[in-house]
């Protein structure tokens, strides 16, 4: 694939377990507790791919240009940063680049226990107080 090919930016579906709530691009959930669960780049990343899907069913972009809009440098080689970025937004199951779509996920739900345990105190007591609205300390 050329990197200055147009690749079609499509939504994933959203898993269906249940009645999970899930917070878009805008939310303050995804900045507070997303951000360092992803780290920079691929929060970067997902949050331009996610706002290009839900502003039009015909978004595209190339590979250039996504590198360029979220400051990754020239997507060339599998150490690129755009290229590690995209494989850990795959390990999420945020984004996956198929042939020419990438399909990426819209919304995100509430982290998952593993996820929150590994992140700072201050960052849980986010995480719940937009879950359950209580900012109890970590024990």
């Amino acid at each position: 694939m050329s990197y200055s090919t147009d690749l079609h930016v499509v939504p994933a579906p959203h898993p269906g377990r249940g009645t999970r709530r899930l917070h878009d691009p805008e939310h303050p959930y995804v900045d507070g507790v997303w951000l360092p669960v992803l780290g920079p780049a691929s929060y970067v990343a997902w949050r331009h791919l996610a706002r290009l899907a839900i502003a039009s069913s015909r978004a595209t972009i190339s590979l250039d240009a996504l590198a360029a809009a979220t400051g990754l440098g020239a997507p060339r080689g599998q150490q690129s940063p755009l290229s590690r970025t995209l494989r850990r937004l795959g390990r999420f199951d945020l984004a996956h680049v198929r042939d020419d779509h990438i399909l990426v996920r819209t919304a995100l739900p509430f982290v998952t226990g593993r996820q929150l345990a590994r992140l700072d105190p201050t960052i849980q007591a986010i995480h719940r107080v937009h879950r359950d609205g209580t900012a109890r300390t970590a024990s």
